[in-house]
């Protein structure tokens, strides 16, 4: 891009090449299932490993694309200010844009494409966890699958964003910028705060979760214990749904991957699937490596 000093724009590459690759080997990863349908406790040990590696350096390198993004921001904005002082720039003073955006319409808008996603169905990680020897009561308690599943959307947000990105001289300078923002807001707005870290001590984030899941004592990773707990989940809310009159109450969801409001009714839908599901395991004896 014209005006951006080649240091300030080589960090901005590198900084989101690093994310591309971080986003190339998260989504590979967590289709772990589809390569590992049954699995042993040392491959889910395994896996956990590498899913906390992944947060950490997603922590970092989030961080560093930051950095590197407002940077190159500032200097759309100083390369902004100075064209407006020329009387063939008086008209480029929101974010400057450039003589080819000007062929089109004013309203900015970033980059990429509508994916178009299709939904493909596979085993949730939480029920592959369950089947490697893991206590599902306690990978849901812990929300694992809600904080996999925004590092899935924000991993493949990036990567898609990478793959539709114009050559130099077609993309305008507004587009780049509202770009360059969305996916600042996607990592250090929402996935690191509200999913990778803490929120508070009963709210931990995925790193958290990943090394008390990793912990637990393999002796509270008993199927029947886990049945049971669902089938109580199950119970209590249908006693919300029976009992809605007077307010929606406070349940547990069990699974993330759906849209709409949160109808008590879909909640009861859900825990049926769940018990369901848990009952139709048949979980070998944990192999220990």
């Amino acid at each position: 891009m014209p005006g951006i000093a080649p240091e300030v724009s080589e960090a901005l590459v590198t900084a989101l090449g690093a994310l591309g690759c971080e986003a190339e080997f998260g989504l590979a990863l967590l289709r772990v299932s589809d390569e590992v349908p049954r699995p042993t406790h040392a491959q889910g040990e395994q896996w956990l490993r590498q899913c906390y590696g992944l947060c950490q350096r997603l922590v970092r390198l989030s961080a560093d694309f930051e950095v590197a993004s407002q940077a190159y921001l500032a200097a759309l904005d100083q390369w902004a200010v100075q064209a407006s002082k020329t009387a063939a720039a008086a008209a480029q003073l929101d974010r400057s844009r450039d003589s080819w955006g000007a062929q089109f319409d004013a309203t900015p808008d970033v980059w990429w494409p509508e994916r178009g996603d299709i939904a493909v169905e596979n085993e949730a990680q939480d029920f592959w966890l369950r089947r490697a020897g893991y206590s599902y009561r306690h990978i849901v308690n812990i929300g694992l699958a809600a904080h996999l599943e925004a590092l899935a959307e924000a991993l493949n947000l990036v990567l898609h964003a990478l793959r539709t990105l114009p050559p130099g001289g077609v993309l305008t300078r507004a587009s780049l910028a509202l770009g360059l923002e969305t996916l600042s807001a996607t990592f250090e707005g929402d996935l690191i705060p509200h999913h990778m870290l803490d929120l508070d001590a009963r709210h931990v984030g995925l790193q958290t979760g990943i090394l008390t899941i990793a912990r637990l004592d393999p002796s509270t990773a008993d199927l029947a214990a886990d049945v049971a707990w669902a089938r109580g989940e199950l119970e209590r809310a249908r006693a919300t749904l029976l009992g809605s009159r007077n307010g929606p109450g406070r349940v547990t969801r069990p699974l993330t991957a759906v849209t709409g409001n949160l109808w008590q009714k879909q909640i009861v839908t859900e825990w049926e699937r769940t018990v369901a599901l848990l009952e139709a395991l048949r979980v070998a004896v944990p192999q220990r490596a």
